[in-house]
């Protein structure tokens, strides 16, 4: 039988390494929800600098098939002079097109799409 004395050594040793624990995790989430609020605010980029950012994510995902300079290529249109408003091409590239294009959703998010939408509309 363990004498009294040593089962509350036992439980506060036990006791301790759970309050440390607990105290470690919540600084843990502290800190991490701390610095995200302190971070900056993202400004947005000027016309200029949202059309570059969209170039290369066209270049990174849509030239091969409409051609370095958007001219078109052999499985896809040209991008030139495009006559659709900015919210179907965000439509298009988000959604794609059945059996011709991929869907870019889970690879641009909305910010990304409008920096491609302002890349392609400088083409005109």
């Amino acid at each position: 039988m363990i004498p009294s004395e040593v089962k509350g050594v036992m439980v506060g040793v036990i006791t301790s390494a759970i309050v440390l624990a607990a105290a470690f995790t919540g600084g843990t989430v502290y800190r991490s929800q701390y610095i995200t609020s302190k971070q900056p605010a993202s400004k947005p980029l000027s016309p200029e600098n949202l059309a570059a950012k969209g170039r290369g994510f066209f270049f990174q995902s849509c030239a091969h098939c409409h051609g370095q300079d958007a001219d078109g290529g052999e499985d896809a249109p040209s991008l030139l002079k495009l006559q659709i408003s900015g919210a179907h091409i965000a439509l298009v590239v988000q959604s794609g097109i059945k059996d011709e294009m991929p869907s870019f959703a889970k690879k641009y998010n909305e910010q990304d799409v409008s920096a491609i939408i302002a890349y392609l509309k400088t083409l005109h």
